[in-house]
């Protein structure tokens, strides 16, 4: 990943440093997927990890993870990080992230899945399918914090560069965190590019300490499954292992769509250094639905996959975490007690559920309702969150894996609900144009089902826990409004939010197309003076190429190269160029003390041979200071 620094300094006084980065400690700006071309082979589904982190806090924790058996430290965080993509919840119930926006791994929805094959004893070359941090500083610099190298097609490595205070997690991290960097370049190494899209981890930059990048979003399961196609009704699944799980003896594996002969099952093979071990021609039985095989010699703690009798993306199955040398595999779960036994109807009370047995736990239900989440602890601890239920009925807990079900009567009561009482908005501030997410808490948010401001509903509400929610503002008038949580009784926070105008970005059409269309130039942020600063974003223009960017104080209309300058007369002009993916970043602030009123207008034009006099044009772009 290259890393380009360009400043734009306007002839006024008007001034804004400005930087483009492929991915770096700072947050950036937010609109659709873009690819680097190629994808990973069914030949190409392995990764290793060498764990040569050289700063302490990658490999602080040391906690085991049933979900991930042998592996702790920067090793366990990096498998989180690459399973996120995979076609399904991880382990059926997706457990083990322990943060981020979503806490469930597994949400690509695509034809992909990615099979572990341990830790590695070297770096693997630019082809091994390798996590690694780098020896000699490789591209790092300039606020990089890891890098792809491909050609994908042929396997790929990620670079960690050294001089970042990495750590593990599970939880949230005061320096870099590996798993939200992890599963970003892992991202490349599927074929995405970069994207602008709000809340993605395909951004170009992090969001602070970058836990909120562990969990892939909307725009990048679109772009995964651009690649590999939505997952296929036909894609074989596994869903269970059983039987005992030591070398020679049987393991049973339940799933779907396997073929009736000819199967490949897939092992981590104790080498490490290579791809996984096959066992091949296994056939299954009761419709595709059981399988049965001998595990072979040469394995270790890792994952099983399993490759029907076809071919193409769609014929590998999900991967299956494996603890070889445990003995028998799971067994029905055996339930012990619920804490606390009892809670308010509308749910969201997190519970603590002991018995044994509770490894590879599939379902959490209360009174026949499936818990708002779960996390498998360990085999004798999972932490649960009560759905909604009935006033002053006690309901039977029901604890599912693929050896059978244990119930618990009379587990948990249903109680009243607490009055609605919220005391902090934040962020307390944002833009007239609305459109904020903004976090509501306080000692309860039960019931609420609509959140206003200045009197005009939110939208997209969406409950976090008992005391928290998240919601988007409206449109509204710059000035303090009144936020009120209305459910089955209302509180309101006096002045709680402050609209404020922070300019607005206009697109002026049309640009000149080049060799991948017309390069679309956008921004997002604050353009009032001494404000948080904006960022501005072109995608589309051609790999690598040289560009020119038009700065002006005023709109005009004059031909160039086939196609409009808008930006004219100029009062700046500044090299730039694209990066490998075709785009541009440009962070930057209005000073302070700048006169409201003032527009800018940026253009950026582009070397294209595809082009029509061998210029592409972006769209013109007006910046409206307030």
């Amino acid at each position: 990943m290259n890393t380009m620094m360009k400043k734009i300094l306007a002839a006024s006084g008007l001034a804004a440093a400005i930087t483009a980065v492929s991915l770096m400690s700072s947050p950036a700006s937010t609109a659709a997927f873009t690819t680097i071309g190629g994808s990973l082979g069914t030949g190409q589904r392995d990764f290793r990890v060498f764990n040569n982190f050289g700063n302490s806090g990658a490999n602080n924790n040391n906690n085991t993870h049933v979900n991930f058996p042998g592996e702790v430290g920067a090793t366990m965080s990096i498998w989180k990080a690459s399973i996120e993509w995979a076609s399904v919840p991880w382990a059926g119930n997706g457990q083990g992230d322990g943060a981020g926006s979503n806490s469930n791994l597994g949400d690509g929805g695509a034809n992909f899945d990615v099979h572990f094959q341990g830790e590695h004893t070297a770096s693997g070359g630019n082809n091994g399918n390798v996590h690694s941090e780098t020896s000699n500083g490789g591209t790092c610099g300039g606020g990089v914090l890891a890098y792809m190298q491909g050609p994908i097609s042929d396997g790929w490595t990620i670079r960690y560069c050294p001089d970042w205070s990495w750590q593990d997690g599970p939880g949230s991290v005061s320096g870099v965190d590996i798993q939200g960097v992890a599963c970003h370049e892992f991202g490349h190494a599927l074929g995405l590019g970069h994207t602008n899209s709000s809340g993605a981890t395909m951004l170009p930059s992090i969001s602070g300490s970058g836990v909120s990048a562990r969990s892939i979003a909307s725009d990048d399961i679109a772009g995964v499954q651009s690649i590999y196609g939505t997952i296929s009704s036909t894609k074989p699944q596994i869903t269970g292992l059983s039987g005992t799980f030591d070398i020679g003896s049987t393991l049973t594996i339940t799933g779907s769509n396997f073929s009736g002969s000819g199967n490949e099952v897939w092992f981590t093979d104790i080498n490490q250094d290579g791809g996984a071990v096959q066992v091949n021609n296994v056939s299954s039985s009761s419709g595709g639905t059981v399988m049965s095989v001998t595990i072979p010699s040469g394995v270790m703690d890792g994952t099983v996959m399993v490759q029907k009798n076809a071919s193409g993306h769609s014929s590998m199955s999900d991967a299956w975490p494996i603890d070889i040398g445990s003995g028998g595999g799971p067994t029905p779960p055996n339930l012990g007690a619920v804490t606390p036994a009892a809670g308010p109807e509308a749910g969201w009370t997190e519970v603590s559920i002991t018995g044994s047995g509770l490894d590879g736990t599939t379902a959490v239900k209360f009174g026949g309702v499936d818990a708002l989440s779960f996390d498998v602890v360990s085999a004798t601890l999972i932490e649960a969150v009560t759905p909604p239920g009935t006033l002053f009925q006690s309901v039977n807990l029901d604890v599912t894996n693929p050896q059978g079900t244990g119930t618990l009567t009379s587990a948990f009561f249903y109680n009243f609900n607490p009055a609605v009482d919220i005391t902090t908005v934040s962020p307390s501030s944002g833009d007239v144009a609305g459109g904020l997410q903004v976090t509501i808490s306080g000692p309860s948010v039960l019931t609420v089902t609509d959140v206003t401001f200045g009197g005009v509903s939110g939208t997209g509400l969406n409950q976090i826990n008992a005391e928290t929610l998240r919601v988007f503002t409206p449109a509204g008038t710059a000035g303090a409004v009144d936020v009120a949580a209305n459910g089955a009784t209302s509180d309101v926070i006096s002045g709680g939010f402050t609209y404020t105008n922070s300019g607005a970005f206009t697109k002026i059409e049309p640009g000149l197309a080049g060799s991948l269309g017309i390069p679309d130039f956008s921004g997002s942020g604050d353009l009032s003076a001494g404000g948080s600063g904006f960022t501005l974003l072109c995608n589309s223009a051609f790999p690598n190429a040289p560009g020119l960017l038009f700065v002006s104080l005023s709109q005009g209309n004059v031909p160039f190269k086939g196609g409009s300058i808008y930006a004219f007369p100029f009062v700046l002009t500044v090299n730039t160029t694209a990066s490998f993916f075709g785009t541009v970043v440009l962070p930057g602030q209005i000073p302070a003390g700048t006169p409201s009123g003032i527009d800018l207008v940026l253009q950026l034009a582009f070397s294209d041979s595809g082009a029509v006099q061998n210029v592409s044009l972006s769209n013109g772009l007006k910046l409206s200071i307030p």
